[in-house]
């Protein structure tokens, strides 16, 4: 009976620890990948971000999350700073994928502060990549794709996947605060680690990044530059599998390509391809881009003083970019309305179409001023944070030449903070030590002083068995010796020179003794004190009495003038009062 009810237990052990290996399993490659901390971990972690991408269907997903709490009971069981890190970064990145990323707004900071503490760059570049993206917002989008740049660039940006994605977000960050010259710059960089990361690469990304470059040039009036971006969206969009994407950027690219020619007034060379880009946006129903393109009428018609076409143009444009609320092309719009009317002397609508475009413009530099201050509360903001980011548009030798100054203070710093430490800490070696010697001289004062007072009391105790032994001859001696010895035996043991010396050494071996004896009573007379100290050292009234130099009678009578005089209840012994008060 006891083998039978044994077995089906051992099958359940074995069943048990063979579920126990199989979960470890499931999660061993994620430990195994973030685990790592030299410069192949970015790759290793982002096979599993790649994962969360392609694999989307619902059985993909529920795995997914199984394997975050796993992960989650792992790191509980057995805690790790980079290991957690990492699995809030899945955590992020998976709900991401699957639409539920405002929940996890906030672990985004929580990740980065938690990262701190390992001093790992390249971590943190991850992070700061992962932070622009999440939540959107203009400043942080700009603010944290600069801090994983140039820590990817410090580290080797061949370490990092989706390097170029960095440079495309601080492209159009720069473009949208209007900062022209430095989103080309970006731009350039982003074309140059396009094809460093193959398998990263999205070619809408790449042509959208054409489309700041020739924006920005067009903007900067570098017609040349400008047609030439756009020329290459023409040849790039032509492998575009979706119809609509592919007839939109087309139309766009042609547009752009007829502004420039409008600005070289080339008004021949630049109809066709203005008409094509109205066309194919109204085809699109995409408003933003017939807005522009009617701007561009605009200035194509005013161009050749076609001023009834023009009109017409810009309250087209005006019209579509206010539904919408699209505020550069209205005020694009407003500025060519307000021109014409100047022009055909209809003052009124011109002073009219002034004041409107004034007012956008004070908007739009409202938003302009507060994405400015955006950008620079997030950038203390992560100062707090971070106590390191540095956004110094100071040359490469100023910058290198700070630091080595501020390492050469910092280790200065240290070397001194390190002398003054050591040199406190030898003083209070060396005062332990006195404080020791000290210590130990006391102690053996303390030592010897109660030797003499254990010598003294066993002094007294052996002269007050003497005068008993000699009490009793007393009686059987003649009348004329009797005298003398009762004379001799009536003489008290202690003098005052005697007690003084016996004061101090028993002052030396119970050093709170006579204090707290004082503590107790304002009325303590020095014939309380040396009755005091004699009923600590545990001598009888006999022997106090001969001590003394008083009868019994006189000893009883200083023990209850004592005992009022310390107002000690009646149930307190006296000798146990007094034996405490040695006590440290």
């Amino acid at each position: 009976m006891i083998i039978k009810l044994q077995w089906p237990l051992f099958f359940f052990l074995i069943v048990f620890v063979r579920a126990s290996f199989g979960q470890d399993e499931t999660i061993r490659p994620y430990l195994k990948a973030w685990e790592k901390s030299g410069r192949d971990q970015s790759y290793a972690s982002q096979v599993f971000f790649d994962s969360l991408r392609l694999k989307k269907d619902p059985a993909s997903r529920k795995k997914y999350w199984r394997d975050i709490n796993k992960l989650r009971h792992y790191i509980d069981q057995h805690p790790d700073r980079r290991l957690q890190v990492r699995l809030m970064m899945f955590e992020i990145m998976a709900a991401r994928e699957h639409g539920m990323q405002e929940r996890y707004y906030p672990e985004v900071e929580k990740a980065i502060k938690l990262a701190y503490p390992l001093h790992d760059e390249q971590l943190n570049a991850e992070l700061y990549s992962i932070r622009a993206d999440v939540p959107p917002g203009d400043e942080t989008y700009l603010l944290y794709n600069l801090k994983a740049v140039e820590i990817q660039e410090k580290i080797g940006t061949k370490y990092f996947p989706f390097t170029h994605n960095r440079f495309f977000g601080i492209s159009a960050g720069l473009y949208s605060q209007k900062d022209y010259t430095r989103a080309i710059h970006y731009g350039k960089r982003f074309l140059a680690h396009w094809d460093k990361d193959p398998l990263h690469r999205d070619e809408r990304v790449f042509i959208f990044q054409y489309d700041l470059l020739g924006s920005s040039y067009l903007q900067l009036e570098q017609c040349d530059s400008a047609r030439r971006y756009y020329h290459l969206i023409l040849e790039r969009i032509k492998s575009e599998p979706d119809a609509r994407h592919k007839k939109l950027w087309e139309g766009i690219a042609q547009g752009n390509i007829a502004k420039t020619y409008i600005h070289e007034k080339q008004y021949g060379k630049a109809s066709p391809l203005l008409q094509n880009y109205l066309n194919t946006s109204i085809a699109c129903s995409d408003t933003l881009n017939i807005a522009m393109a009617q701007n561009a009428y605009a200035a194509f018609y005013y161009g050749q003083n076609n001023r009834r076409a023009a009109l017409a143009a810009a309250q087209e444009a005006w019209n579509l970019s206010r539904i919408k609320n699209l505020n550069p092309q209205m005020i694009n719009a407003l500025k060519w309305m307000t021109t014409i009317y100047q022009d055909t002397r209809q003052y009124d609508s011109a002073f009219y179409c002034l004041n409107l475009q004034n007012k956008y413009r004070d908007v739009e530099r409202e938003q302009l001023k507060k994405s400015e201050f955006s950008t620079l509360q997030a950038q203390i903001d992560f100062d707090k944070l971070q106590n390191s980011l540095v956004l110094a548009e100071a040359s490469v030798r100023q910058e290198r030449n700070f630091r080595r100054v501020l390492i050469a203070g910092v280790v200065l710093l240290a070397i001194i903070i390190a002398l003054l430490y050591n040199r406190k800490r030898i003083k209070n070696i060396n005062r332990l030590s006195e404080l020791r010697l000290q210590h130990e001289a006391a102690e053996l004062k303390i030592s010897d002083a109660r030797e003499k007072i254990a010598l003294f009391t066993n002094h007294i105790i052996e002269k007050n068995n003497l005068i008993k032994s000699l009490q009793i001859d007393l009686k059987n001696i003649q009348s004329s010796s009797a005298a003398s010895i009762e004379k001799l035996l009536n003489e008290p043991l202690f003098t005052d020179e005697g007690w003084e010396k016996f004061r101090v050494e028993f002052s030396r071996a119970y050093p709170y003794f006579f204090l707290k004896l004082q503590e107790n009573s304002d009325n303590i007379t020095p014939a309380m004190e040396r009755l005091a100290a004699l009923i600590f050292l545990k001598l009888d009234n006999y022997q106090i009495a001969n001590s003394l130099g008083i009868g019994k009678a006189s000893v009883a009578r200083g023990k209850r003038r004592l005992r009022a005089v310390l107002h000690l209840p009646e149930q307190d012994k006296l000798e146990s009062f007094i034996t405490a008060l040695g006590e440290k």
